[in-house]
């Protein structure tokens, strides 16, 4: 027998519980990464990536999972970002942010362009040695003393672009155009260290909350815990020893961080993935409960009941009806506002 194999004899029931739970949380990060690099048409992530996206036609809802940071900002078109049974616009012109996780996304283009979007995915460590660049080189004395409800307990951010960060993205978009970044393991970093000085040289608001908040490896452990555990059956208790700490602890500075428990944000992320599935899917209740992790169908529906005020299925035939309606008024729009060229 190997010394391997008495080792693993020797494990504690916790020990293998943890052992377990940063497998599992392994599995969800590798495959995360891997949905990212087909989204970004990269195979290595050691560098910020910059990327140049565009849809002629409406995608229609879709899930973004990102396992990094994205700042972003739309050139054409409309890109809709799905919270909860909300749906927000980033126009054109409008820089956004996204934390890691999932997503509901919606890009649609316009009468005249199709939609186009330029976003930067990068890390906290990254965005952290950023900081401490324009800190300790340029002696910016950078601090946060903004904070609301939209910058804390959502995970995105828009807002309005200024002349500056225009300016700014559509240097970056000819350069994608051109192959700049292609083979160019500085020119990510050095491009997104330029716009975070934008941003942070900017007054107090959500968008520079939220970038430098990105830069705290703490915030962004706990999140990724959280958001790899939330279809999986890794408990609380064993996140709560990934991240090495108790269970009381971790919920503690779980609700420090996004002001809301553990339990709650996991069921409330659990309800969104549900909701996508309700409205852009035929599956069924049953079907739908159990791929949002929630298999007890009774449970799931009085869940769903609560947080959207209606079952899944009246829900559903309520979403077709409101479409149709919104689709009619776009074309009547469409057709009653010829193109100028």
């Amino acid at each position: 027998m190997t010394d391997t194999s008495h080792t693993q004899l020797e494990m504690s029931p916790a020990e293998k519980k943890k052992k377990a739970a940063r497998q599992s949380i392994k599995r969800s990060s590798r495959k995360r990464e891997q949905q990212e690099r087909q989204a970004t048409g990269r195979g290595r992530m050691a560098q910020p990536v910059a990327v140049r996206s565009t849809e002629t036609s409406a995608s229609g809802i879709r899930t973004f999972s990102v396992s990094r940071y994205v700042l972003g900002y739309v050139v054409s078109g409309t890109k809709y970002i799905w919270s909860g049974d909300m749906r927000y616009e980033v126009c054109a012109g409008d820089v956004f942010f996204l934390s890691k996780g999932v997503h509901y996304v919606e890009d649609a283009p316009d009468s005249r362009k199709p939609f186009e979007q330029v976003m930067f995915f990068y890390s906290s460590e990254q965005i952290g040695r950023i900081v401490a660049q324009l800190n300790v080189e340029y002696g910016i004395d950078i601090v946060v003393c903004h904070s609301c409800e939209e910058c804390l307990a959502r995970d995105y951010v828009i807002a309005p672009g200024w002349s500056t960060v225009k300016h700014f993205f559509a240097s970056v978009r000819q350069q994608l155009k051109e192959g700049y970044f292609e083979d160019n393991a500085a020119a990510g970093m050095l491009s997104l260290t330029l716009l975070v000085y934008y941003i942070v040289a900017c007054p107090e608001g959500c968008l520079r909350t939220r970038v430098l908040g990105s830069s705290d490896p703490e915030k962004e452990l706990i999140e990724r815990l959280l958001q790899n555990y939330i279809f999986s059956k890794t408990t609380l208790s064993e996140l709560a020893l990934v991240n090495n700490r108790s269970l009381s602890s971790f919920k503690k500075k779980f609700k420090d961080y996004f002001h809301q428990s553990p339990h709650k944000w996991v069921v409330g992320q659990r309800l969104m993935h549900a909701r996508l599935l309700v409205i852009s899917t035929k599956k069924s209740t049953a079907q739908i409960g159990t791929e949002c992790a929630m298999p007890n169908t009774s449970h799931f529906i009085r869940q769903f009941k609560s947080m959207y005020g209606t079952t899944p299925m009246e829900y559903r035939r309520a979403y077709k009806v409101e479409e149709a309606a919104r689709v009619e008024t776009d074309e009547f729009s469409y057709d009653d506002d010829p193109i100028v060229e």
